[in-house]
């Protein structure tokens, strides 16, 4: 939907923090229905569940290309994209991925997550639109969805023994106290998450307006785009890698500093070789957060726990998801300019950064501890 952004606000004569209104709509509604994905998997089975979500989005997109009204256009993608997406795309690839190969969960997850579409949507849906207009470019997200769906009606379902299997050296934090929110971890990965999350989700709806801010043309602006799903296919796969081997924490604290990186750059110059480090950069952190933070869950509280952490995750950060992307729009409209979106950005990654290193430092010394204290008794 990002690449349609622009031609999204025309189409509505709205500002820019109202235009991005439908992504945070999309993905607020993933996030607040992920606590109940571990119910709901667990009574309907995965491909039951992944089904019926691809079906929602296909008539979410048929409904959007037909919306009279922003209203109504607003309306599909909080009540049918983003349910569907949550049924198909958030959580169950991740519990699909993990649950057949609980040995290397990282790297699993992080294939699981390759956004291989990103890379060619961009510049075939601006082709769609300069030849069919918003219209076109919905439909053609509907049918992309119709083709997804003899696929998941074949997913098989993980063994259930293979977790039980798979027998991991991690330190789990104690949650007798409050449980899992009586934990200050639980509260640093949530704030760290939010901002790299919504980061992610806001740079979706914001990469080619700031792109353009410099002068780019919009088909050289939709080859950018690609470049950067480009990107964040490595970028899923090396997170999947790197929190497999030298941790998930360390992982995330990386990808805020790519972020922070690529928003500078963005901010300083528009050459065009930089711009493109700067959406390569943008896009191979992006897909390097969902990743390790579910090889993070799994480190701290536990496998059994995965479901019920990352839906209450998804739902505490809610904040973060859905205001992100209107807020760096109506910081657009305020200053008339990125800069100061990517000053803010660049600030609140760093942050978060500093954060999931902190996290990553404690969780090793913790490790120490548990193997020193068994040689010394």
């Amino acid at each position: 939907m990002g690449v349609s952004v622009l031609a999204f606000q025309d189409r509505f004569q709205t500002s820019m923090g109202l235009a991005t209104m439908g992504i945070s709509l999309t993905v607020l509604m993933m996030t607040a229905m992920g606590p109940l994905m571990a119910v709901v998997l667990g009574r309907w089975g995965l491909r039951r569940v992944m089904s019926a979500g691809v079906v929602m989005s296909l008539l979410g997109y048929v409904l959007l290309a037909y919306a009279p009204s922003i209203t109504v256009a607003l309306f599909a993608c909080a009540a049918l994209i983003g349910p569907g997406a949550a049924l198909f795309a958030a959580l169950p690839p991740a519990v699909l991925a993990g649950g057949w190969f609980p040995h290397a969960r990282g790297k699993a997850t992080g294939i699981a997550y390759l956004p291989i579409l990103t890379t060619v949507i961009p510049v075939i849906g601006v082709g769609i639109m300069q030849r069919h207009g918003l219209t076109g470019l919905y439909l053609s997200l509907a049918a992309l969805h119709l083709l997804l769906l003899p696929l998941t009606l074949t997913v098989a379902e993980p063994p259930l023994d293979a977790a039980q299997d798979a027998e991991v050296d991690v330190p789990h934090v104690e949650t007798r106290h409050g449980g899992i929110l009586g934990t200050a971890i639980f509260w640093l990965i949530l704030v760290g998450n939010g901002i790299l999350s919504g980061t992610s989700i806001a740079g979706a709806a914001h990469l080619l307006p700031a792109i353009e801010e410099h002068g780019i043309s919009l088909e050289l602006g939709a080859l950018l785009l690609s470049v950067s799903g480009v990107a964040s296919i490595f970028g899923s796969l090396l997170a999947g890698v790197a929190s497999d081997r030298w941790g998930a924490a360390t992982t995330l604290g990386l990808a805020g500093l790519g972020f922070a990186t690529g928003w500078g750059l963005m901010a300083v110059t528009g050459w065009l070789p930089s711009l493109t480090l700067s959406v390569s950069l943008i896009g191979l952190s992006g897909a390097a957060v969902f990743p390790p933070l579910n090889a993070l869950s799994v480190e701290v509280f536990g496998v059994e726990a995965l479901p019920k952490v990352l839906g209450l995750l998804g739902l505490l950060a809610i904040p973060f998801t859905f205001a992100t992307s209107p807020f760096m729009g109506w910081l657009r409209d305020l200053s008339g300019s990125y800069r100061p979106v990517s000053a803010e950005v660049v600030a609140t990654c760093v942050a978060a950064a500093f954060v999931f290193f902190a996290i990553g430092r404690h969780l090793r010394r913790k490790t120490d501890v548990d193997l020193v204290s068994p040689a010394i008794l």
